[in-house]
């Protein structure tokens, strides 16, 4: 296999940047006179190889209708962990099906899950490359996939505050990172965000509903229309101060055995909400600001999104 073709897999959440990998990866192969397949939905598609086939051959022709600049993988990938699958003979059949089609090593990009099925593969004798691939930014500092996370992040938090300015909203974002708050923290700065919540700090809600009602209430009175917003964002793994994580895990694990996380977004909004309710005070500023409802528009609304 050492000096066979070179064959192509993606793996992880589809992102910017998987596409140049496979033109990149694909176009340096044949400038050293190496053929280059690419192997389709990931892990899954590797498993097939021997009794499907499915590997396709990037001549030059098929790699210039591969745009770069286009996010997600051409292709496809499958959420597959290889050492769980039951098969006896499952590193054996994939030596063979690499076999069939003259290719002697790997080059995968993906993230943490990725990578570790990678290393399982090569301590059997299946020689591979890892490409850094994570939109969570928990693997590396930088890795393929990071600059454009971050940036549809500060695209959406600064958008996000056309709507909250115009209906007086505090706004919740929630974004991906797991427990790592890279992706949060820099495009909730680069977008301007009143609040980051990272899983590195735990939180206190009382200091951000302090922080919240200060800033919003301070808007809504230099404003000459009353108008005002307020934007958190928040990572999907954080927790508080007793390490209690303030996600809802009960939406099950992935293949991969992950706790699927989300819901941190609703978790912000039903804390600050309760301390909303009964804050006399902000009642107060409404109608000092002449724009008090009773029933209808007493208090500010909070809304979560999740991008």
């Amino acid at each position: 296999m050492r000096d066979g073709a070179i064959g192509i897999i993606t793996g992880g959440g589809d992102c910017g940047g998987l596409n140049a990998i496979i033109r990149g990866a694909g176009a340096m192969a044949l400038s050293f006179g190496r053929r280059a397949y690419l192997i389709p939905n990931g892990y899954a598609g590797l498993c097939n190889l021997e009794q499907y086939g499915g590997a396709v051959e990037l001549s030059e022709r098929l790699l210039e209708t591969v745009d770069p600049l286009l996010a997600g993988s051409m292709a496809g990938n499958a959420r597959v962990k290889i050492s769980k699958i039951k098969d006896r003979e499952k590193y054996e059949k994939i030596r063979r099906g690499l076999a069939r089609f003259g290719i002697g090593s790997l080059i995968i990009a993906g993230g943490d899950d990725t990578g570790g099925v990678l290393l399982d593969l090569a301590a059997h004798g299946i020689r591979c490359i890892h490409v850094p691939k994570t939109m969570d930014l928990d693997l590396h500092s930088y890795a393929a996939g990071g600059d454009s996370a971050v940036g549809r992040i500060a695209a959406y938090v600064s958008e996000v505050k056309t709507t909250g300015r115009s209906h007086n909203r505090i706004m919740v974002l929630e974004v991906f990172g797991r427990y790592a708050g890279h992706t949060a923290f820099r495009g909730g700065i680069a977008g301007d965000a009143d609040c980051i919540l990272i899983p590195e700090i735990p939180v206190d809600f009382d200091v951000v509903y302090d922080h919240m009602k200060s800033r919003f209430m301070r808007r809504v009175r230099e404003s000459p229309f009353r108008a005002g917003t307020y934007i958190i964002v928040t990572n999907e793994g954080i927790h508080d101060a007793a390490g209690e994580k303030l996600a809802d895990e009960s939406v099950g694990s992935d293949a991969f055995g992950h706790k699927k996380l989300g819901g941190s977004g609703r978790y912000v909004r039903q804390a600050l909400t309760a301390r909303l309710q009964g804050d006399l005070e902000m009642r107060e500023f409404y109608r000092e600001m002449g724009i008090y409802i009773e029933d209808m528009n007493a208090l500010p609304e909070f809304r979560e999104s999740v991008p």
